[in-house]
């Protein structure tokens, strides 16, 4: 048996290319949409436990404390897939063991999987919403529509998908919390790192545009994301890349999201074109599928497609691409953009297009911060992360705008230093 295993990635340069088709309609069904169909335990972490298991991971806890014990659940919910059909939709829930006050509520979105089955071992992404619940905050983290115990196939990098299912679990979660006897404050944080990065700048739109009486946003920080999703393509569409399989998953998306799934391997060159598509069906992992590409990504794609993806800029995937961006915008809510200059998956122009973008629509409250200029996209997490917790402390302990104590990013900075660049 195959253990999926989710890794926190996202692609950053790889060759897309399709034919021309038409729009695809999308309708909300508001009515079924974030209904609570059933919530399970997970895990029960005493205080003294996840104490432990902090110190075992090696965790400092002057940095990311452990101040209360806290249950995992298991959430599952109904959301509306971009074909408007009602569909079944899964996500994990962290919350206080008890709590006699009100709790902020923060959404992490998670980076890229490829696995339907969301393993529970709770290291990576998992660690770090531990961390952020074992210091008071409730977090959420939906699976994406198509994975986890979601329904139908996962549509990758669409904002739209994104961005719904995690509105969608907000509003289930809502449900759960009484039920659990935790009281959320008005306080929403929203976050995520790499395709979580784009995620959460997809939710904190969303929730601008149409959720901003229901839940306003306190504070926003994604991280590392593809921003700009149909540049980062374009510019890199013909280098070499450590995690081709992405491509299939753009790829896949596209089609799903036009309704020709099937039409898939139009694109792709034999023997890619009937070897691949079968196993995207979320049961193989990362590896089990790059180790039958190869690295350099527009070899498996046919000629004309290519052709057309260089010379047509109205072409049906590169319209796709461009509709998924999400930097275009103008944020109201206080907004931490963290990267690294090294990031290798996702390249920092993102970020700082992103900024240089939102500054000119007329944002005053988005903040650009490297989180480190020597990291990868690895090793960049673990910093943004931390710089993203100070950010988020600072509204919830009553100072807004405060980037954490001198003394915490000094220590940040000696830990840098120790680092090894990967």
């Amino acid at each position: 048996m195959r253990v999926c295993r989710p890794i926190p990635t996202i692609i950053a340069v790889l060759l897309l290319i399709v034919i021309s088709s038409p729009s695809f309609a999308v309708v909300t069904n508001e009515k079924t949409a974030g209904k609570l169909l059933e919530y399970s335990l997970v895990k029960s972490f005493p205080k003294d436990e996840l104490t432990a298991f902090f110190k075992k991971h090696h965790i400092p806890k002057i940095v990311l404390p452990v101040n209360n014990g806290l249950n995992v659940y298991e959430v599952v919910y109904t959301s509306t897939y971009n074909d408007g059909s009602t569909v079944k939709a899964s996500g994990l829930l962290y919350a206080p063991i008890s709590s006699n006050k009100e709790l902020p509520l923060m959404i992490y979105n998670h980076g890229t999987e490829i696995c339907r089955d969301r393993s529970c071992n709770f290291e990576d992404e998992q660690t770090i919403c531990l961390a952020f619940a074992a210091d008071g905050y409730i977090v959420i983290t939906p699976d994406y529509m198509g994975l986890g115990k979601g329904e139908r196939t996962q549509l990758f990098l669409n904002a739209r998908a994104e961005s719904v299912a995690t509105v969608d679990m907000l509003i289930a979660a809502h449900e759960v919390l009484p039920q659990l006897n935790i009281k959320p404050s008005k306080q929403l944080f929203v976050t995520g790192y790499s395709q979580g990065g784009h995620a959460s700048m997809a939710t904190s739109r969303l929730l601008q545009r149409q959720y901003a009486d229901r839940f306003p946003v306190t504070a926003s920080s994604p991280m590392s994301g593809p921003y700009d999703i149909a540049q980062t393509v374009w510019s890199g569409r013909k280098a070499r890349y450590d995690y081709p399989v992405f491509f299939f998953l753009l790829l896949q998306s596209y089609y799903e999201s036009i309704g020709k799934p099937k039409d898939m391997a139009l694109a792709l060159n034999a023997p890619y074109d009937t070897l691949i598509p079968p196993l995207m069906d979320g049961n193989n992992t990362i590896e089990d599928i790059d180790k039958l590409l190869p690295d350099t990504i527009f070899k498996t794609a046919r000629k004309e497609y290519l052709e057309q993806y260089d010379h047509d800029s109205t072409s049906g995937f590169r319209a796709y691409l461009k509709s998924n961006n999400v930097f275009d915008w103008k944020p109201e809510m206080p907004m931490l953009l963290c990267y690294c200059n090294a990031d290798e998956e996702v390249p920092y122009t993102n970020s700082v297009t992103a900024y240089n973008t939102m500054k000119k629509n007329g944002s005053n409250s988005v903040e650009l911060w490297r989180a480190g200029k020597k990291f990868g996209h690895e090793n960049c997490a673990i910093f943004a992360v931390v710089y993203t917790k100070m950010f988020f402390d600072g509204f919830r302990d009553g100072h807004p705008g405060y980037h954490g104590p001198a003394f915490k990013r000094l220590l940040l900075n000696i830990g840098k230093l120790s680092v090894k660049p990967r």
